[in-house]
């Protein structure tokens, strides 16, 4: 299965995700109701994006995924979770937390399976979502895709967060807060924005426990930053400055600024 056709399936789910977008209130499990029905009642990685959970599980190759389901059946849960083949997704359940579990994806890219998790403390309540191992995948709900080069896939951000969550949420995808090694790129990411003016970049100041220089010669994923490399900033400065400003990213012409931690989109680099 290709890129294209993962975002028209994603953009099927989305469909869906939006006409229940409601959070549920939690309600009594009746013995009466459908167990896929009462299954909707069981939400897998539910957050402001997803407010009822996911439908559908994208793996990057290779990558592991943390699974936490919230119920809002009432009963005491005891949950089962059932993977129709594990040589495509292995699932390991967390020792502490029941509610917990993490999916790694043992298949190669287009490879497919469901998986199905039950609540025997509820009356079988039954959720069974298809899960998809792909090469490189953002989800469409918060990523918009904005091209590809040198075999790197490039995003925007539809929300905006601060530099240090940006780059926690691209690492937790498979990829990194976007470097910018080369004019290509830069006019790609340039392009890719669209109407977004300030965007997050893979770059800020750092210094090492034992030091008290700051230095602003690498990128987040160690490329080097030096006077043989690309650069696009304002003006280069030397130190964050008193306002702690540590954090790199687009101003309205493309150059690169430093400021403090507050919310931008973000750009998300996957190689």
């Amino acid at each position: 299965m290709n890129l294209k056709s993962l975002y028209i399936l994603s953009i099927v789910i989305l469909v869906i995700w939006t006409i229940s977008c409601d959070r549920k209130e939690a309600f009594e499990p009746d013995p009466s109701v459908n167990i896929e029905r009462l299954g909707d009642g069981l939400l897998i990685n539910e957050d402001e994006l997803h407010p009822n959970g996911l439908y559908m599980l994208v793996i990057n190759t290779g990558d592991t995924t943390k699974l936490a389901i919230t119920s809002i059946l009432l009963n005491k849960a005891n949950y089962e979770w059932q993977v129709a083949n594990s040589n495509v997704m292995e699932l390991v359940r967390d020792e502490n937390d029941a509610s917990i579990a993490y999916a790694i994806a043992r298949g190669d890219s287009g490879t497919s399976t469901t998986l199905t998790l039950i609540d025997r403390g509820n009356n079988n309540a039954k959720k069974t979502i298809p899960v998809i191992i792909s090469k490189y995948w953002a989800d469409p709900v918060r990523f918009t895709f904005i091209g590809t080069l040198n075999k790197h896939y490039y995003y925007i951000s539809n929300d905006i967060k601060g530099w240090a969550q940006a780059e926690n949420t691209c690492e937790e995808v498979g990829g990194h807060l976007a470097t910018i090694t080369s004019q290509e790129e830069q006019t790609l990411l340039e392009d890719g924005r669209g109407s977004v003016v300030e965007v997050w970049i893979g770059l800020r100041f750092y210094k090492e426990p034992s030091e008290t220089t700051w230095h602003l010669n690498k990128w987040v994923t160690g490329e080097p930053l030096d006077s043989d490399s690309f650069q696009n900033f304002v003006s280069k400065p030397a130190d964050p400055g008193i306002f702690a400003e540590y954090y790199f990213y687009f101003v309205e012409d493309g150059k690169w600024e430093n400021w403090h931690e507050i919310t931008y989109h973000y750009f998300l680099e996957m190689e």
